[in-house]
């Protein structure tokens, strides 16, 4: 597996997202999970913070042709344009597992800052801030 480099200064909570929306129907929950269990193991996260979405079934039409294909949206805070090439490569070969072949997608890659993702009715930046002492009388 690839090593996820932490950015200095990254927060705590990466959030990593993995939405994948693909023409392949009926994808097998067993591919969630292993698509779940295998970007925890990336992102060095519990898999209690990562979220796994599938659209399958989706009208797509990729190079003129209606065979396998996927486009796959992964966010996560922290992540570098060098861990892009890893994370495509593993990526690539967990869609032939539903039949997409290794070039029949594309991987869009969005590392937001905390400050754009909410969580608990709040924002990941302030979730991450230090907890402050509390004070007992």
């Amino acid at each position: 597996n690839a090593e996820w480099p932490l950015r200095s200064g990254t927060n705590n909570l990466r959030m990593p997202i993995f939405h994948l929306q693909t023409n392949v129907k009926n994808v097998p929950q067993n591919f969630m999970s292993k698509i779940s269990k295998e970007i925890a193991t990336l992102t060095h996260k519990p898999e209690s913070k990562v979220m796994v979405i599938v659209n399958d079934g989706v009208k797509m039409c990729f190079g003129g042709s209606d065979a396998p294909a996927a486009l796959i949206q992964f966010h996560s805070i922290g992540m570098q344009i060098h861990d892009h090439a890893n994370v495509s490569e593993i990526f690539a070969n967990l869609l032939k597992d539903i039949g997409v072949s290794y070039d029949r997608h594309y991987i869009q890659f969005n590392a937001p800052q905390p400050t754009h993702v909410g969580k608990l009715g709040t924002t990941v930046a302030e979730l991450n801030k230090p907890k402050e002492d509390i004070l007992h009388f």
